[in-house]
């Protein structure tokens, strides 16, 4: 997998992108992250391997290391807890308002560290990176 770090420039509001960069870049593009830093307005692309060009590097566009990437990641975008099944959370919820006592199963549910839990993480392109490398090995 190759990391492009693109600097995007604007005029009146507008995103300018780098000359070709839709069909020489984008169209390879399978995961993506915009960011800013400072007071630019930056783009970082995943590209696989087998259709990473030379030619992508240019002017406003940088190749990175994976673990560039990550950091970045890891800096500008936060994880956050998403419900996976609010319905079970929901009976759950009643259950303990109701006074029930929730058996050690329905605890764990509710523990987000646990595989079964009705809570999740949401992912970040570091997280996405690290899938797309395991496809990309197989």
């Amino acid at each position: 997998m190759k990391y492009l770090d693109i600097t995007l420039r604007g005029n009146g509001g507008q995103i300018i992108y780098p000359e070709k960069y839709e069909e020489e870049i984008a169209k390879f593009n399978v995961e993506h992250l915009y960011y800013e830093d400072g007071a630019f307005l930056k783009l970082l692309l995943c590209i696989p391997d087998k259709d990473f060009k030379s030619t992508m590097i240019r002017t406003d566009v940088v190749e990175i290391t994976e673990t560039q990437a990550k950091a970045i990641s890891e800096a500008k975008e936060t994880r956050t807890e998403t419900i996976l099944d609010e319905a079970k959370l929901r009976r759950l919820e009643l259950k303990a308002q109701i006074g029930m006592t929730l058996t050690t199963a329905e605890l764990d549910s509710i523990d987000p560290a646990k595989p079964d839990s009705v809570f999740g993480m949401s992912e970040i392109l570091a997280d996405k990176i690290v899938k797309l490398k395991a496809k990309e090995i197989k």
